[in-house]
Protein backbone atom coordinates (compact mmCIF):
# COMPACT_ATOMS: atom_id res chain seq x y z
CA UNK A 1 0.00 0.00 0.00
CA UNK A 2 1.27 3.47 -0.90
CA UNK A 3 -0.45 6.77 -0.04
CA UNK A 4 0.05 9.98 -2.01
CA UNK A 5 -0.55 12.74 0.53
CA UNK A 6 -0.95 16.47 -0.04
CA UNK A 7 -1.56 19.84 1.60
CA UNK A 8 -1.11 23.23 -0.11
CA UNK A 9 1.14 24.78 2.55
CA UNK A 10 1.71 22.40 5.45
CA UNK A 11 0.32 22.88 8.97
CA UNK A 12 0.49 20.82 12.19
CA UNK A 13 -2.47 18.59 11.27
CA UNK A 14 -1.15 17.86 7.79
CA UNK A 15 2.40 17.34 9.05
CA UNK A 16 1.30 14.70 11.53
CA UNK A 17 -1.07 13.04 9.05
CA UNK A 18 1.80 12.79 6.58
CA UNK A 19 4.05 11.50 9.34
CA UNK A 20 1.54 8.77 10.16
CA UNK A 21 1.96 7.43 6.61
CA UNK A 22 5.74 7.92 6.66
CA UNK A 23 6.18 6.10 9.97
CA UNK A 24 4.15 3.16 8.69
CA UNK A 25 6.22 2.99 5.50
CA UNK A 26 3.21 3.86 3.32
CA UNK A 27 4.00 7.41 2.16
CA UNK A 28 4.48 7.60 -1.60
CA UNK A 29 5.21 11.33 -1.39
CA UNK A 30 4.20 14.47 0.48
CA UNK A 31 2.90 17.02 -2.05
CA UNK A 32 3.34 20.53 -0.64
CA UNK A 33 4.02 23.88 -2.27
CA UNK A 34 7.20 24.47 -0.25
CA UNK A 35 8.80 22.55 2.58
CA UNK A 36 11.62 24.98 3.53
CA UNK A 37 15.02 23.80 4.68
CA UNK A 38 16.67 25.16 7.80
CA UNK A 39 19.18 26.98 5.61
CA UNK A 40 16.38 28.70 3.65
CA UNK A 41 14.70 29.78 6.87
CA UNK A 42 17.94 31.26 8.24
CA UNK A 43 18.46 33.15 4.98
CA UNK A 44 14.92 34.53 5.01
CA UNK A 45 15.34 35.75 8.60
CA UNK A 46 18.35 37.82 7.57
CA UNK A 47 16.41 39.76 4.94
CA UNK A 48 15.16 43.13 6.27
CA UNK A 49 11.44 43.75 6.62
CA UNK A 50 10.42 40.09 6.28
CA UNK A 51 9.99 39.17 9.94
CA UNK A 52 6.32 38.19 9.66
CA UNK A 53 6.92 36.22 6.49
CA UNK A 54 9.91 34.35 7.94
CA UNK A 55 7.83 33.31 10.96
CA UNK A 56 5.07 32.02 8.68
CA UNK A 57 7.57 30.08 6.60
CA UNK A 58 9.27 28.64 9.68
CA UNK A 59 5.99 27.02 10.72
CA UNK A 60 6.09 25.01 7.48
CA UNK A 61 9.23 23.19 8.56
CA UNK A 62 8.71 19.92 10.44
CA UNK A 63 11.91 18.06 11.25
CA UNK A 64 10.45 14.48 11.35
CA UNK A 65 9.37 14.86 7.70
CA UNK A 66 12.73 16.17 6.45
CA UNK A 67 13.77 12.75 5.07
CA UNK A 68 10.32 11.97 3.64
CA UNK A 69 9.86 11.94 -0.17
CA UNK A 70 8.29 15.21 -1.36
CA UNK A 71 6.87 16.83 -4.46
CA UNK A 72 7.14 20.61 -4.21
CA UNK A 73 6.18 23.66 -6.27
CA UNK A 74 8.73 26.11 -4.95
CA UNK A 75 8.79 28.58 -7.84
CA UNK A 76 5.02 29.07 -7.88
CA UNK A 77 4.94 29.39 -4.09
CA UNK A 78 7.77 31.92 -4.05
CA UNK A 79 5.84 33.89 -6.66
CA UNK A 80 2.76 33.92 -4.43
CA UNK A 81 4.79 35.00 -1.42
CA UNK A 82 6.43 37.82 -3.35
CA UNK A 83 3.02 39.09 -4.46
CA UNK A 84 1.75 38.82 -0.88
CA UNK A 85 4.62 41.04 0.34
CA UNK A 86 4.69 43.54 -2.54
CA UNK A 87 0.99 43.89 -3.29
CA UNK A 88 -0.63 43.13 0.06
CA UNK A 89 -3.18 45.94 -0.30
CA UNK A 90 -4.44 44.75 -3.67
CA UNK A 91 -4.20 40.98 -3.55
CA UNK A 92 -6.44 38.92 -1.29
CA UNK A 93 -4.63 36.34 0.82
CA UNK A 94 -7.63 34.10 0.23
CA UNK A 95 -7.12 34.36 -3.52
CA UNK A 96 -3.49 33.33 -3.11
CA UNK A 97 -4.52 30.42 -0.89
CA UNK A 98 -6.88 29.13 -3.57
CA UNK A 99 -4.08 29.41 -6.12
CA UNK A 100 -2.06 27.08 -3.90
CA UNK A 101 -5.07 24.76 -3.66
CA UNK A 102 -5.28 24.63 -7.45
CA UNK A 103 -1.55 23.88 -7.75
CA UNK A 104 -1.96 21.00 -5.32
CA UNK A 105 -4.93 19.50 -7.15
CA UNK A 106 -3.16 19.68 -10.51
CA UNK A 107 0.02 18.16 -9.07
CA UNK A 108 -1.72 15.33 -7.23
CA UNK A 109 -3.94 14.57 -10.22
CA UNK A 110 -0.77 13.96 -12.21
CA UNK A 111 1.19 12.09 -9.55
CA UNK A 112 -1.66 9.84 -8.40
CA UNK A 113 -1.40 8.04 -11.74
CA UNK A 114 1.80 6.36 -10.57
CA UNK A 115 1.32 2.60 -10.61
CA UNK A 116 2.60 2.34 -7.03
CA UNK A 117 -0.07 4.66 -5.56
CA UNK A 118 -3.03 2.86 -4.00
CA UNK A 119 -4.66 5.77 -2.12
CA UNK A 120 -4.85 9.58 -2.31
CA UNK A 121 -5.13 11.60 0.91
CA UNK A 122 -5.85 15.34 0.74
CA UNK A 123 -7.91 18.11 2.32
CA UNK A 124 -11.11 20.06 1.86
CA UNK A 125 -10.99 22.62 -0.99
CA UNK A 126 -8.03 20.97 -2.71
CA UNK A 127 -9.07 17.39 -3.52
CA UNK A 128 -11.49 17.37 -6.43
CA UNK A 129 -9.17 16.88 -9.42
CA UNK A 130 -7.06 14.09 -7.93
CA UNK A 131 -10.13 12.35 -6.50
CA UNK A 132 -11.69 12.20 -9.97
CA UNK A 133 -8.52 10.65 -11.43
CA UNK A 134 -8.10 8.27 -8.50
CA UNK A 135 -11.70 7.07 -8.77
CA UNK A 136 -11.27 6.34 -12.46
CA UNK A 137 -8.15 4.31 -11.68
CA UNK A 138 -9.77 2.40 -8.81
CA UNK A 139 -7.71 4.04 -6.07
CA UNK A 140 -9.02 5.02 -2.63
CA UNK A 141 -9.84 8.66 -1.80
CA UNK A 142 -9.19 9.85 1.75
CA UNK A 143 -10.76 13.24 2.57
CA UNK A 144 -9.48 15.29 5.52
CA UNK A 145 -11.93 17.76 7.07
CA UNK A 146 -10.19 20.39 9.26
CA UNK A 147 -13.50 21.93 10.35
CA UNK A 148 -17.20 21.09 10.23
CA UNK A 149 -18.93 20.50 6.88
CA UNK A 150 -19.53 23.78 5.02
CA UNK A 151 -23.29 23.40 4.37
CA UNK A 152 -23.75 23.05 8.14
CA UNK A 153 -21.82 26.28 8.70
CA UNK A 154 -23.93 28.13 6.09
CA UNK A 155 -27.06 27.27 8.03
CA UNK A 156 -25.56 28.19 11.41
CA UNK A 157 -24.09 31.43 10.06
CA UNK A 158 -27.49 32.61 8.78
CA UNK A 159 -28.97 32.04 12.22
CA UNK A 160 -26.12 33.77 14.02
CA UNK A 161 -26.20 36.77 11.70
CA UNK A 162 -29.86 37.31 12.56
CA UNK A 163 -29.41 36.70 16.28
CA UNK A 164 -26.35 38.93 16.69
CA UNK A 165 -27.06 41.55 14.04
CA UNK A 166 -25.75 44.39 16.22
CA UNK A 167 -22.38 42.62 16.52
CA UNK A 168 -21.75 42.36 12.78
CA UNK A 169 -18.81 44.42 11.45
CA UNK A 170 -19.59 47.51 9.38
CA UNK A 171 -20.97 46.40 6.04
CA UNK A 172 -22.18 43.07 7.41
CA UNK A 173 -20.46 39.71 7.19
CA UNK A 174 -17.43 39.70 4.89
CA UNK A 175 -18.07 38.27 1.45
CA UNK A 176 -16.43 34.98 0.54
CA UNK A 177 -16.07 35.14 -3.26
CA UNK A 178 -13.47 32.39 -3.37
CA UNK A 179 -15.43 29.73 -1.51
CA UNK A 180 -16.46 26.82 -3.74
CA UNK A 181 -19.46 25.10 -2.14
CA UNK A 182 -20.12 22.82 -5.11
CA UNK A 183 -16.52 21.63 -5.12
CA UNK A 184 -16.75 20.80 -1.42
CA UNK A 185 -19.86 18.72 -2.04
CA UNK A 186 -18.29 16.90 -4.99
CA UNK A 187 -15.17 16.12 -2.96
CA UNK A 188 -17.31 14.67 -0.19
CA UNK A 189 -19.27 12.52 -2.64
CA UNK A 190 -16.05 11.06 -4.08
CA UNK A 191 -14.46 10.27 -0.71
CA UNK A 192 -14.11 6.66 0.44
CA UNK A 193 -12.98 7.72 3.92
CA UNK A 194 -13.58 11.04 5.70
CA UNK A 195 -11.22 11.98 8.53
CA UNK A 196 -12.27 14.64 11.04
CA UNK A 197 -10.56 16.00 14.16
CA UNK A 198 -13.61 15.66 16.42
CA UNK A 199 -16.99 13.98 16.76
CA UNK A 200 -18.63 17.37 16.13
CA UNK A 201 -17.16 17.44 12.62
CA UNK A 202 -18.52 13.95 12.09
CA UNK A 203 -22.00 15.04 13.14
CA UNK A 204 -22.02 17.97 10.69
CA UNK A 205 -21.09 15.61 7.87
CA UNK A 206 -23.67 12.99 8.81
CA UNK A 207 -26.46 15.54 9.20
CA UNK A 208 -26.06 16.78 5.62
CA UNK A 209 -25.15 13.55 3.92
CA UNK A 210 -28.06 11.59 5.31
CA UNK A 211 -30.57 14.49 5.40
CA UNK A 212 -30.01 15.51 1.92
CA UNK A 213 -10.65 34.58 16.45
CA UNK A 214 -13.09 36.90 18.52
CA UNK A 215 -16.04 36.49 16.18
CA UNK A 216 -19.69 35.55 16.04
CA UNK A 217 -18.69 31.97 15.07
CA UNK A 218 -16.50 31.75 18.17
CA UNK A 219 -19.47 32.67 20.37
CA UNK A 220 -17.96 35.89 21.70
CA UNK A 221 -21.24 37.89 21.78
CA UNK A 222 -22.98 35.17 23.77
CA UNK A 223 -20.04 34.87 26.15
CA UNK A 224 -20.04 38.60 26.82
CA UNK A 225 -23.79 38.57 27.46
CA UNK A 226 -23.41 35.61 29.83
CA UNK A 227 -20.50 37.33 31.57
CA UNK A 228 -22.60 40.46 32.11
CA UNK A 229 -25.53 38.45 33.45
CA UNK A 230 -23.31 36.37 35.76
CA UNK A 231 -22.25 39.56 37.56
CA UNK A 232 -18.89 38.27 38.79
CA UNK A 233 -17.54 41.34 40.59
CA UNK A 234 -14.26 39.75 41.69
CA UNK A 235 -13.28 38.28 38.31
CA UNK A 236 -11.93 39.52 34.99
CA UNK A 237 -12.63 38.23 31.48
CA UNK A 238 -9.63 38.42 29.13
CA UNK A 239 -10.49 38.25 25.41
CA UNK A 240 -7.46 37.64 23.18
CA UNK A 241 -7.44 37.60 19.36
CA UNK A 242 -8.45 39.52 16.26
CA UNK A 243 -11.74 41.42 16.67
CA UNK A 244 -13.98 40.49 13.73
CA UNK A 245 -17.16 42.15 14.91
CA UNK A 246 -18.64 45.63 15.21
CA UNK A 247 -16.18 48.17 16.65
CA UNK A 248 -19.06 49.77 18.55
CA UNK A 249 -19.48 46.54 20.53
CA UNK A 250 -15.81 46.58 21.53
CA UNK A 251 -16.15 50.13 22.84
CA UNK A 252 -18.97 49.00 25.13
CA UNK A 253 -17.02 46.26 26.91
CA UNK A 254 -17.51 46.30 30.67
CA UNK A 255 -14.92 47.42 33.19
CA UNK A 256 -14.02 43.83 34.10
CA UNK A 257 -13.58 42.75 30.46
CA UNK A 258 -10.17 43.28 28.87
CA UNK A 259 -9.52 42.87 25.15
CA UNK A 260 -6.02 42.18 23.78
CA UNK A 261 -4.88 42.08 20.15
CA UNK A 262 -3.48 38.83 18.65
CA UNK A 263 -0.16 37.95 20.22
CA UNK A 264 2.75 35.56 19.84
CA UNK A 265 2.59 31.96 21.02
CA UNK A 266 4.89 32.81 23.91
CA UNK A 267 2.70 35.71 25.04
CA UNK A 268 -0.43 33.59 24.69
CA UNK A 269 1.16 30.92 26.87
CA UNK A 270 1.75 33.55 29.56
CA UNK A 271 -1.91 34.59 29.38
CA UNK A 272 -2.92 30.94 29.84
CA UNK A 273 -0.62 30.57 32.82
CA UNK A 274 -1.97 33.71 34.52
CA UNK A 275 -5.63 32.68 34.14
CA UNK A 276 -7.81 30.32 36.19
CA UNK A 277 -10.30 29.03 33.60
CA UNK A 278 -10.39 28.90 29.78
CA UNK A 279 -13.74 29.62 28.09
CA UNK A 280 -14.52 28.49 24.52
CA UNK A 281 -18.20 28.94 23.53
CA UNK A 282 -17.76 28.39 19.77
CA UNK A 283 -20.70 27.54 17.51
CA UNK A 284 -18.62 25.76 14.86
CA UNK A 285 -15.15 24.20 15.03
CA UNK A 286 -13.03 21.39 13.70
CA UNK A 287 -11.15 20.55 16.85
CA UNK A 288 -10.06 23.72 18.65
CA UNK A 289 -6.38 23.19 19.48
CA UNK A 290 -6.59 26.09 21.91
CA UNK A 291 -8.49 23.74 24.23
CA UNK A 292 -5.52 21.42 24.68
CA UNK A 293 -3.08 24.34 24.68
CA UNK A 294 -4.93 25.88 27.60
CA UNK A 295 -5.25 22.56 29.43
CA UNK A 296 -1.53 21.89 28.97
CA UNK A 297 -0.99 25.16 30.85
CA UNK A 298 -3.20 23.89 33.67
CA UNK A 299 -6.50 25.55 32.78
CA UNK A 300 -9.87 23.90 33.40
CA UNK A 301 -12.18 24.46 30.43
CA UNK A 302 -15.73 25.64 29.81
CA UNK A 303 -16.56 24.76 26.21
CA UNK A 304 -19.47 24.20 23.85
CA UNK A 305 -20.41 20.86 22.34
CA UNK A 306 -19.53 22.23 18.88
CA UNK A 307 -15.84 21.66 19.56
CA UNK A 308 -13.73 18.59 20.32
CA UNK A 309 -14.28 19.10 24.06
CA UNK A 310 -16.90 16.31 24.42
CA UNK A 311 -14.31 13.86 23.05
CA UNK A 312 -11.92 14.28 25.99
CA UNK A 313 -13.25 16.69 28.63
CA UNK A 314 -14.27 15.15 31.98
CA UNK A 315 -16.06 16.74 34.98
CA UNK A 316 -12.71 16.68 36.79
CA UNK A 317 -11.24 19.28 34.46
CA UNK A 318 -14.15 21.29 33.06
CA UNK A 319 -17.69 21.32 31.76
CA UNK A 320 -19.68 21.59 28.54
CA UNK A 321 -22.55 23.99 27.89
CA UNK A 322 -24.80 24.04 24.82
CA UNK A 323 -23.72 26.52 22.15
CA UNK A 324 -25.97 29.57 22.17
CA UNK A 325 -27.69 28.76 25.49
CA UNK A 326 -27.35 32.02 27.41
CA UNK A 327 -28.80 30.64 30.65
CA UNK A 328 -26.49 27.63 30.61
CA UNK A 329 -23.39 29.75 30.01
CA UNK A 330 -24.36 32.23 32.69
CA UNK A 331 -24.78 29.40 35.19
CA UNK A 332 -21.51 27.76 34.11
CA UNK A 333 -19.59 31.00 34.74
CA UNK A 334 -21.21 31.41 38.15
CA UNK A 335 -20.41 27.84 39.14
CA UNK A 336 -16.78 28.29 38.10
CA UNK A 337 -16.56 31.32 40.35
CA UNK A 338 -18.33 29.65 43.30
CA UNK A 339 -16.19 26.50 43.16
CA UNK A 340 -12.79 28.16 43.16
CA UNK A 341 -11.52 25.84 45.87
CA UNK A 342 -11.65 23.01 43.28
CA UNK A 343 -9.32 24.79 40.87
CA UNK A 344 -6.00 23.25 42.04
CA UNK A 345 -7.27 19.70 41.48
CA UNK A 346 -8.98 20.66 38.20
CA UNK A 347 -5.78 22.27 36.93
CA UNK A 348 -3.83 19.08 37.51
CA UNK A 349 -6.55 16.98 35.85
CA UNK A 350 -6.54 19.33 32.86
CA UNK A 351 -2.78 18.95 32.43
CA UNK A 352 -3.11 15.16 32.55
CA UNK A 353 -5.78 15.13 29.82
CA UNK A 354 -3.59 17.34 27.62
CA UNK A 355 -0.61 15.02 28.14
CA UNK A 356 -2.67 12.03 27.01
CA UNK A 357 -4.01 13.69 23.84
CA UNK A 358 -0.78 13.79 21.85
CA UNK A 359 0.03 14.12 18.16
CA UNK A 360 1.28 10.54 18.37
CA UNK A 361 -2.24 9.47 19.31
CA UNK A 362 -3.60 11.44 16.36
CA UNK A 363 -1.17 9.77 13.96
CA UNK A 364 -2.13 6.34 15.28
CA UNK A 365 -5.82 7.13 14.69
CA UNK A 366 -5.11 8.20 11.10
CA UNK A 367 -3.09 5.05 10.40
CA UNK A 368 -5.77 2.80 11.89
CA UNK A 369 -8.53 4.42 9.82
CA UNK A 370 -6.54 4.13 6.60
CA UNK A 371 -5.55 0.50 7.35
CA UNK A 372 -9.20 -0.44 7.87
CA UNK A 373 -10.16 1.20 4.57
CA UNK A 374 -7.49 -0.53 2.54
CA UNK A 375 -7.34 -3.90 4.28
Amino acid sequence: MSVLFGHPSGNPNSHHAALSHFESGQLEAFCVSWFPTQREIRLLKRLPGLGNLSRRVERRYFAPLSPAPKIEGRLSEWNRMARRVLFDRWISSEALAYEANDWLMKTMARECQRATVTAVHSFEDCSLQQFKIAKRLGKACIYDMPIGYYPAWEEIQRRLAAEFEEWLPDGGLPETPYVRPEQKKSEMELADLVLGPSSFVGRTVEAFIYAGQASIRKGTPLLLKAWDRAGLKDAELLVVGSWQMANSARRKLGANVKYLQPCSAEQLRKHYQSADVFVFPSYFEGFGLVLLEAMACGLPVLASECTAAPDFLTPDCGSIAPAGDLDAWTEALRLASINRERLPLMKEAARQVAVENTWKRYRRAVSNAVDQLLS
